[in-house]
């Protein structure tokens, strides 16, 4: 496999392009170096299916590529509405399942409900409770999950060159894997929260701490510094550069693994 790293913050919003930010970046004997860091809106624009199609095209040429979604569902969910298996959630979102984020949400609350029989109505995946992230169809990730599976994976899926891991096996030109920055930064000891909005002081901690793991920001400094959004994408290529061989899952193969 070649050297190529795309981290990405993603976005599932209607002007995605906005706050969709790309950080390219190879690996070297000496580290990570960064190439380029640059929103969708600067090369696709602000709509987001024009952003997210981009986004599948540019992810194609790059040896692994780590995206800021979630992948997959609980087993429980899949089991229930997918055939009990992954490529059965893309067929599910680019057919005859769900027609929005909203719709997607409250199917698989109803789900829940009625699975654990005590009124749950959010259940995480194994990876999820490993990392610390939220629950895929949670309000705050509804979007980017739905979203992110059906325009994205969705594409990337049907490419043979491709593997989206690790629910596809085998070896491929490309790679691609979910990814979480909070809990890569949680992973070098950094804020993994209260770094957004005012607080660039924190984003500033937070980068030090990314090129004390022999990252080379190169001219990004103030890219990263001054937008949260970026700074995620280089979290995510981080990430994405530690990929190696398929590491210990935390759960069924079906419901994904974030990588860190």
């Amino acid at each position: 496999m070649g050297s190529r790293v795309l981290g990405v913050d993603f976005s599932g919003a209607t002007d995605a392009g906005r706050s969709l930010w790309l950080t390219e970046a190879r690996s070297t004997g000496e580290g990570l170096v960064v190439d380029d860091c640059y929103s969708a809106a600067d090369e696709w624009g602000v709509d987001r299916e024009r952003a997210h199609h981009g986004l599948a095209e540019r992810a194609a040429d790059f040896s692994v590529v780590g995206l800021d979604f979630p992948f997959s569902l609980p087993q429980a969910l899949l089991d229930e509405h997918c055939g009990g298996t992954w490529p059965g959630l893309v067929d599910w979102l680019t057919g005859d399942g769900p027609a929005d984020p909203d719709s997607f949400a409250s199917t698989c609350r109803s789900t829940a409900r009625a699975y654990t029989g005590d009124g749950t109505a959010q259940l995480r995946r194994e990876t999820d409770l490993r990392r610390a992230a939220l629950c895929p169809y949670d309000s705050i990730v509804q979007y980017q999950t739905f979203h992110g599976i059906r325009n994205v994976l969705a594409e990337l899926a049907d490419d043979p060159d491709v593997v989206v891991a690790p629910m596809q096996s085998g070896t491929a030109d490309t790679r691609v894997v979910e990814v979480y920055p909070a809990a890569t930064f949680g992973w070098l000891g950094l804020y993994r929260e209260g770094y957004k909005g005012d607080h660039r002081d924190r984003r500033a901690t937070n980068l030090e701490g990314i090129e004390a793991c022999s990252v080379d920001i190169g001219d990004f400094r103030e890219t990263y510094e001054s937008d949260h959004d970026a700074l995620d994408s280089l979290a995510a290529a981080v990430s994405a550069g530690r990929v190696g061989a398929d590491p210990p899952r935390h759960g069924p193969r079906q419901e994904g693994h974030i990588y860190v």
